[in-house]
Formats: structure tokens, C-alpha cells, sequence
């Protein structure tokens, strides 16, 4: 039996399962799957394994941006290895039965992560990872760029600002008021119209940041604004200024009590009695002197004539 040109015929079994096992690798080996993560955090790539399978060995590596392929981790009979812990993963990698786990994400940690997985029955497969980063979102900034009031309207421009690089999309909500791009709000509200809110969002694959305005406090006028913030400084001098006055009137008591309290000790005798006040002027030092001396007796006459025994037998 001849065979038409163009298609050969396989000959025997054995060229058969070739053939199949090659078409089972090529079904298996598949593009890699998109990860998103943000710096300073972690990420875990999770192996898509049916429960009757059982894993022989699991083989993890990384290619970043120098094109380098490295192994990272080894799982043999359920034991976790890594082949080099002085890379630039160190003690940043774990292992959770077949699915890896990276802490503290860096900037160098962008790449592709491939598991090579051996099954029973000689089966391997590949399933790969690419992981990007992304810096952590920040709150966006909102900025006035046109307030226009009248007795009749408030005419507003605002526009929502996310720092270069972020990769986030900026949106209003609610819709409907936006003028050149997805960033910028024009309002343009009645003068009697109650207080709404519109909040800015910016957010990327995994990251979502809000903030909002009130038109009730930008609509409002600039007298009113200047006149609470003139209110507000009125009521913190008040404040200040009683504290102030308070302490000083503590201190003063105080001082008062520990005045009285130094008199009524000095004035008191040994035995509770009230001791008259001192005089206000002190003794002149010549009236001193004057008593002293007549307290001295006159001895130059006693020592003239002494009285001795002599004397009384001869009288």
C-alpha cells in the first residue's frame, strides 16, 4: 500500500508515542502568566497542579533583566533547598508544599520565574511566571486650577494628579463633568445648590487611591472663608490667654499662702504664745553703750583700799 507524496507514513508504535508525548509537552509548556506586585511587599506564585498528581521533584529559576537564567529553589521529596543562599534573594524566598513565596519585593526581582516539574511516570512540565512591580501608589493630589464665584454660579476646574511613573489611571467620580481628559472636572453649579462631593480615583492593577471635594467649601465665598479663619485665631488667642491668666492667678495664691504661712512661724514662742513685734528702727548704739556701763561697778576705789584681816583686828 503506497503512501501519497507530502505525507509519510509513521511506521510501528513506538514513532506513535513520540509523537503524542511531544504534543502532551508542547500543550503543557504555555505562556507566562502575568503577576503584579508592589515593592516592599510579597507575591506567590502558585502552581496550576491537579490533586492526582504527585510531584517527584520541583525545580524553581529566575531570568531578570541581565538574561541570566539562575536556580533559585529546589523541593525534592517534600525537603525545601535552595542551591545558593548568598543570591540576591537571600532569606526572602519560602516554600509552601509546590508554591513559592518572595518577601520584601525589590526593584532587581522584575523577571520570569519558571517551575520545571517532574512527575511520576517521567512527566515534566513547565509553568512560568512574569512579575512586575510597581512603586507604591501614593494618595492623588488634587489642584484648583480655575474658581470663579458670582452672586450666581461657582465655576470650578480641578484636576487629579498621580507622581510620574506610578502606572495608575486617574478617573472622576461621578462622571459627566469632565473637560480635555480623564484628570480634569469642570463644574459649573447654580450659587443656591447644596454641597456635593466628587472623588478623584487613581488606581492600577492592584493599588486603588481615593480623594475627594466639596463644593460646599470651594463654592463658598471668600468673606465668609476669611471670617472663620479669623474666628478660628480669635477662639485660640482666648484660649491662651485664659490658660495664661489662670496659672498667673494660681501662682500668685500660692505665693500668698507661703508669705502667711513664714509670719505666723516666726511669731510664735516656745510654748504657743504670740511674741510681741519687733520695733521698726533698731536702738541707737549710744544708748547701748550708756546701759552697759552702768552695769560695770567702779573697781578702782575697792582695789585703793582692800579690806584684809589686818585691818578689822587693828579697828
Amino acid at each position: 500500500m503506497g503512501t501519497r507524496p507530502g505525507h509519510p507514513r509513521v511506521p510501528g508504535p513506538v514513532p506513535r508515542l513520540v509523537a503524542l508525548l511531544l504534543g502532551v509537552a508542547g500543550a503543557v509548556a504555555t505562556e507566562p502568566r502575568q503577576v503584579s506586585s508592589v515593592l516592599g511587599e510579597s507575591v506567590v506564585f502558585s502552581l496550576d497542579l491537579s490533586h492526582n498528581e504527585t510531584v517527584k521533584k520541583l525545580e524553581w529559576t529566575f531570568r531578570g533583566d541581565t538574561g541570566a537564567t539562575i536556580l533559585v529553589a529546589e523541593v525534592t521529596a517534600g525537603k525545601f533547598h535552595r542551591p545558593d543562599p548568598g543570591d540576591r534573594f537571600g532569606d526572602r524566598l519560602e516554600m509552601n508544599e509546590t508554591a513559592l513565596r518572595i518577601k520584601v519585593l525589590e526593584r532587581g526581582d522584575c523577571g520570569i520565574y519558571q517551575a520545571r516539574i517532574r512527575l511520576y511516570l517521567a512527566l515534566v512540565a513547565d509553568q512560568s511566571f512574569n512579575l512586575s512591580l510597581y512603586e507604591p501608589l501614593s494618595e492623588p493630589e488634587i489642584r484648583i486650577q480655575r474658581r470663579a464665584l458670582t452672586s450666581q454660579e461657582c465655576n470650578l476646574t480641578v484636576r487629579c494628579q498621580v507622581p510620574a511613573g506610578s502606572g495608575a489611571e486617574v478617573t472622576w467620580q461621578p462622571r459627566g463633568h469632565l473637560c480635555g481628559d480623564s484628570q480634569t472636572l469642570c463644574l459649573s453649579l447654580p450659587a443656591t445648590a447644596s454641597s456635593s462631593s466628587y472623588t478623584c480615583v487613581a488606581g492600577n492593577d492592584i493599588q486603588r487611591r481615593t480623594a475627594a471635594i466639596h463644593t460646599g467649601i470651594l463654592c463658598r465665598p471668600q468673606g465668609d472663608r476669611d471670617g472663620l479663619r479669623v474666628l478660628f485665631c480669635l477662639g485660640f488667642v482666648a484660649l491662651g490667654v485664659g490658660a495664661a491668666g489662670i496659672a498667673w492667678i494660681r501662682r500668685r495664691k500660692r505665693r500668698k499662702k507661703a508669705a502667711g504661712s513664714g509670719h505666723g512661724s516666726a511669731r510664735d514662742g516656745p510654748d504657743g504664745a504670740a511674741l510681741a513685734p519687733c520695733p521698726s528702727q533698731d536702738p541707737s548704739p549710744e544708748v547701748e553703750y550708756a546701759q552697759i556701763q552702768r552695769r560695770i561697778p567702779r573697781e578702782p576705789q575697792e582695789r585703793d583700799n582692800p579690806t584684809t584681816i589686818y585691818s578689822l583686828l587693828q579697828a
